[in-house]
């Protein structure tokens, strides 16, 4: 008989969810039934989501069925989350991503990237660059969009220095993800999460601190004084980042004997661009066209223009991504071939990150819908009184990373920074700087693939090893609670009453 793969995680993993559910529904907290019933089912989620006890996209479609059986909320409410953009988002880029790898486009891209001088010679270089990049687009690209338009070309960069790495280490043969390609897609995750720290309209979360601040204190926050408390924070977390990413996943080896001979060789074996190719190219480009339309028209034309409201309403990155995507089903490659794309090819697709984002989205509505955020975040302020300023403003910062990876940055931000001030006045802090804290912080969780969009576009790669993302994303996390309070400390302190 033929052995079960079944590990001793597993096992323990498969009773421990359900015990911590059931003490959680006999104690006497004081919690409604629905709350009540929805922290168990957390503590559930998360035990098997840690110890691997079923699929990671299993657990969180097991989490929304436990949710319907238990009353937690009726079924059309829980199950509409699969109806969210990202999802779409999620889908467009997995079609363009498979067009890239059938006809080798996101290799090309990769070599020509490689091929910058020195870039190649190293891959801490190339971790390092990469990170940079998606820093910089995610300051006018939604964040997820900017892990669509990576992930592709670092697929590529993968797959080109693959052989060379595992040669050298003496494991030609060997299928494990290397520390090198784990480390390219954290950076590459985490750089378009931070980035999108830089404006207002990086992350939708952004806007929901952004407009809350302007009404509750009644100031002026413009832009540029959302980029100046901004920048040193992004700046300061992207060499964070690179630190405990290539501490963290350390790449096999550091320099790649002969990279420049082994890159001019690959990229000359390339020869012309493919009808494929082109093609993939039109649907990519029209995609981060359609991107970074409405960031560009608010930029030219002033994000108060009725052009921009428009394009902000209706050009959602889901929609841009649907329609490159499509794009592929009606371009030829040739009389012979037909389309670029027939649907057979999508059957080689990862489905599973679909699951898993529209779970945490389902998730994190029910956090809110329940009520069960905001009574975690009212007890939190009752405990915080006379630590100081610099108490609360680290405890803000760090509750609002620690509810941003079980709950979307949206849901996390909309729930605490309302709350904020009060916690703020009542630890004795500013409320306007621990507003700005909490709403900085509340775009980070790095550790789950559920915590970010991004996080989840990257996982789907099959490249980041489950533990490896929690034990490199808890560390960024931390670090982020100090960068954020820090640097927004430093803009006060050098602005004063001129921040408005």
């Amino acid at each position: 008989m033929k052995k079960l793969p079944l590990g001793m995680g597993n096992v323990v993993g498969l009773a421990l969810g359900p015990i911590l559910l059931i003490i959680v529904l006999m104690l006497p907290l004081p919690l409604s039934g629905g709350q009540q019933r929805l922290l168990g089912l957390m503590l559930l989620t998360v035990a098997y989501w840690g110890t691997g006890a079923l699929p990671i996209p299993i657990t969180s479609i097991l989490a929304l069925a436990l949710a319907t059986l238990l009353g937690i909320a009726p079924a059309n409410e829980i199950f509409r989350a699969f109806s969210s953009p990202i999802i779409f988002l999620l889908i467009g880029e997995f079609i363009i991503t498979q067009s890239m790898i059938k006809y080798g486009l996101g290799r090309r891209m990769a070599l020509h990237i490689l091929d910058l001088p020195g870039v190649a010679k190293s891959t801490y270089r190339i971790i390092i660059v990469f990170g940079a990049v998606a820093v910089v687009l995610a300051s006018v690209i939604n964040s997820a969009a900017v892990a669509a338009t990576m992930v592709p070309i670092a697929v590529g960069l993968v797959e080109a220095l693959s052989p060379a790495i595992r040669s050298e280490i003496g494991a030609p043969n060997s299928k494990n993800p290397l520390r090198f390609s784990t480390a390219l897609m954290l950076i590459t995750a985490y750089g378009s999460v931070v980035g999108g720290l830089m404006t207002p309209f990086g992350d939708p979360s952004n806007l929901v601190g952004w407009f809350f601040m302007q009404k509750r204190f009644h100031i002026s926050f413009p832009v540029g004084t959302w980029i100046i408390f901004a920048a040193p924070v992004v700046v300061a977390q992207l060499v964070i980042i690179s630190i405990i990413v290539l501490v963290m996943n350390r790449p096999e080896i550091g320099l790649i004997p002969k990279a420049a001979a082994i890159i001019k060789q690959q990229k000359g074996g390339l020869g012309p661009m493919s009808n494929g190719e082109i093609n993939t190219a039109i649907a990519f480009c029209l995609a981060i066209i359609l991107w970074l339309l409405p960031s560009v028209v608010g930029f030219v034309m002033g994000y108060r223009a009725p052009e921009y409201a428009l394009l902000r309403a209706r050009l959602s990155p889901a929609v841009g991504a649907i329609f490159g995507a499509t794009l592929l089903f009606i371009l030829p490659v040739s009389l012979a071939d037909g389309f670029t794309l027939q649907w057979r090819d999508t059957r080689k697709m990862d489905w599973g990150p679909v699951l898993l984002v529209g779970s945490s989205v389902a998730l994190g509505k029910l956090m809110a819908m329940t009520g069960l955020a905001k009574v975690v975040g009212d007890g939190l302020a009752h405990n915080v009184s006379g630590v100081g300023a610099l108490g609360v403003y680290l405890f803000a910062a760090t509750i609002a990373i620690l509810f941003s990876e079980l709950t979307t940055n949206l849901a996390s931000v909309s729930v605490l920074v309302p709350i904020v001030p009060a916690l703020a006045l009542a630890g004795g802090g500013n409320p306007l700087e621990a507003t700005i804290m909490a709403t900085f912080a509340g775009v980070y969780g790095f550790a789950l693939p559920i915590s970010t969009s991004a996080n989840a576009i990257v996982y789907a790669s099959g490249e980041i090893p489950f533990l490896s993302m929690v034990k490199t994303g808890i560390l960024v996390d931390f670090s982020g609670i100090v960068v954020v309070v820090a640097g927004v400390r430093l803009v006060f302190y050098l602005l004063g009453a001129h921040i408005a």
